[in-house]
């Protein structure tokens, strides 16, 4: 299998550097060994990573604009709707959140001096901090933090998924904001650290939706200066910034649509960060180019086989699924698209073996061609049948839906594969034919994504998704438990999911890894995707 991936790739490779142009980048289970060599992967990874995106040598100089790519123009800058790569891409620059994940991926305050939450009353209660201001001039203040989370309750994209149980937003004094829920959230924190983008509530006012959408107003370092559609988005510094005055003068983010377009602008100076997930081929040529490049601490994304199990057809039996996740070879694609473990990993969940919310007796299935055939024939598809496997456009989700395309054929599954542009792939995460091979956002972990979105009534799979009793009944015990209790259930919601039911079955745990001028200095990406402390970026002058 080793050779047919291999050989896959170079085919795949070659068709992707010969029409440069033309493929857009995107982003953002029952055998030992699997589980086993996941420890492999990620210390190769860790030593990968290092402590800062780029080493800071020299005085710091204020000045100078840096470029970062994105593929495509986003389909939205509104704050509450924020979500495909694109965006995420550039929100952190232009808007921050209450709450920030640090180097564990555990939620910090951020735009607030403290968030405390209390089971007993059902109240999560946040204090602002002092002297921090909108682009616009508006303060942040307690009432702006309630204009927020009632808007997005209201009108937010995810809020289906983390703000089922807000009930109530209470303004306490100028600083103190006090949220009720309806029934305790004990990853409420989570989602807060994730989304809820604080937006001005003045210029949301002012502007009108359409308006705002154009010109949209944070707390960031930047402000937007001008959006040119099919162009890219421009911003200048915000003197006022409470992190302190940036030294660089703006941030743009401009459109290159392909890895090979994009590679490109940066060797020419035309870009000075390019961010790159499951990608080993392009960060190996620029790392010995003397780029520099780190991984994030926190895993970015778990690129997963999503199976519609509730369809009639093939796929509502257990037996296919499990067919189908031993006829991919998880190894043989990470250790050829990954680096050998140097930008991801295998799993057999949405955490590596390395955090505390990774359930060991998730052990995943080995690759076996034979057992995936005779549970076909056992099942009554021994001749195979037709399935469609959806992606969103990207070069690592291509190649890897290629290499899974030749090893289902191999047990007589026949693929039509179905890629998707980054600007309609939300209208696929409700329900899709067959498969959908979704990059899950794993910023803030595996415990909060599995809360948010196997059950019913969530946006992700909601019609596709068997929501089995067990699981269920598991996750909504844990998100109202103490943290014990919260552990125990959501790892073994995760075992159902991803190895008894195969509902969900985990490819590949990628990093994201930031490509960065030696000219720039900074923290760009070092902990999370897209992030950085932004004022404290800067570059070198001629």
């Amino acid at each position: 299998m080793k050779k047919l991936v291999a050989m896959l790739l170079v085919f795949t490779m070659s068709i992707s550097l010969a029409a440069c142009g033309g493929n857009k980048s995107s982003e953002s289970t029952s055998g030992e060994s699997k589980a086993n060599e996941s420890t492999v992967g990620d210390t190769k990874a860790a030593e990968e990573n290092t402590a800062a995106s780029v080493e800071n040598s020299g005085e710091p100089v204020s000045g100078g604009t840096v470029n970062i790519p994105i593929t495509d123009d986003p389909t939205t800058l509104q704050g509450w709707m924020l979500r495909n790569t694109n965006e995420s891409a550039l929100a952190p620059a232009i808007y921050e959140t209450l709450l920030r994940y640090d180097e564990t991926g555990k939620p910090q305050p951020f735009l607030l001096e403290s968030f405390e939450g209390d089971p007993e009353a059902l109240t999560y209660t946040m204090v602002v901090r002092d002297g921090i201001t909108f682009q616009d001039g508006t303060p942040l203040d307690a009432e702006a933090v309630k204009w927020n989370l009632d808007y997005y309750k209201e009108n937010g994209v995810l809020t289906g998924s983390y703000f089922n149980y807000v009930e109530s937003v209470e303004v306490v004094d100028d600083k103190t904001v006090v949220v009720h829920m309806s029934q305790w959230d004990a990853l409420f924190d989570y989602g807060l650290a994730r989304t809820c983008f604080i937006c001005s509530p003045t210029a949301v006012e002012s502007l009108g939706v359409d308006g705002f959408n154009e010109m949209p107003v944070g707390t960031g370092a930047f402000k937007v200066t001008k959006w040119v559609h099919g162009e890219g988005i421009y911003t200048e510094k915000y003197d006022q910034y409470w992190q302190g005055t940036p030294y660089l003068d703006g941030v743009n983010f401009k459109i290159y649509a392909s890895t090979a377009t994009q590679q490109a602008a940066l060797e020419v100076g035309d870009l000075d960060i390019m961010n790159l997930t499951g990608d080993a081929i392009t960060a190996d040529a620029l790392k010995a180019k003397g780029y520099s490049m780190s991984n994030a601490a926190i895993p970015s994304t778990g690129y997963t086989l999503c199976f519609n199990s509730q369809a009639d057809g093939p796929l509502k039996d257990l037996r296919v699924r499990q067919a189908i996740a031993y006829a991919v070879d998880t190894k043989a694609i990470c250790d050829s698209l990954l680096g050998d473990g140097a930008y991801g990993t295998e799993s057999t969940q949405w955490a590596i073996s390395s955090s505390a919310e990774y359930n060991s007796e998730v052990t995943g299935y080995d690759y076996d061609v034979e057992k995936a055939k005779a549970l076909l024939k056992e099942a009554g598809y021994d001749k195979g049948f037709e399935l469609t496997i959806n992606f969103q456009v990207g070069d690592f989700a291509k190649s890897v839906c290629q290499i899974i395309q030749a090893e289902l054929q191999q047990i007589g599954v026949t693929v039509t594969l179905n890629q998707i542009e980054v600007a309609n792939y939300a209208n696929y995460l409700g329900e899709w034919d067959g498969i959908l091979f979704h990059p899950m956002g794993l910023g803030n972990g595996q415990f909060s994504q599995v809360a948010a979105n196997m059950i019913p009534g969530a946006r992700f799979g909601g019609s596709t998704f068997l929501h089995d009793e067990k699981s269920v009944g598991l996750i909504n015990e844990a998100i109202v438990s103490d943290q014990a209790t919260l552990s125990k259930n959501l790892k073994e919601a995760v075992k159902i999911l991803f190895q008894d039911n195969v509902e969900l079955y985990t490819v590949a745990i990628t990093y994201s890894t930031a490509v960065t001028s030696p000219k720039l200095h900074g923290d760009y990406g070092a902990v999370q995707q897209y992030n950085a402390t932004w004022n404290e970026l800067w570059k070198e002058t001629e």
